[in-house]
């Protein structure tokens, strides 16, 4: 993996279901997507309705691992795009 991929990812250009944006973009969408699932399996395994109970929505806790998580994507998807 080139580092300077992963540096220059807001420059590089990817069709993804027919839109296309950056693969930064997409991977801070994929990110956002990856961390509602693991609170749903989390509440799940908790038997947590996430419909009734509210309080489990902490916004800075979850940008946090948006930002951590985004570079790891990164290189997810430029490893899956090459599949």
């Amino acid at each position: 993996m080139n580092i300077d991929k992963l540096n220059s990812s807001k420059d590089i250009k990817i069709k993804f279901n027919n839109e296309e944006m950056t693969i930064y973009t997409l991977a801070r969408w994929l990110s956002v997507v990856e961390g509602m699932d693991v609170i749903n399996r989390q509440a799940h395994k908790m038997n947590i309705d996430l419909n009734n109970y509210k309080q489990w929505v902490k916004p800075l806790a979850f940008q946090k691992y948006v930002n951590e998580r985004t570079y790891g994507m990164i290189a997810e998807v430029l490893v899956n795009e090459k599949k």
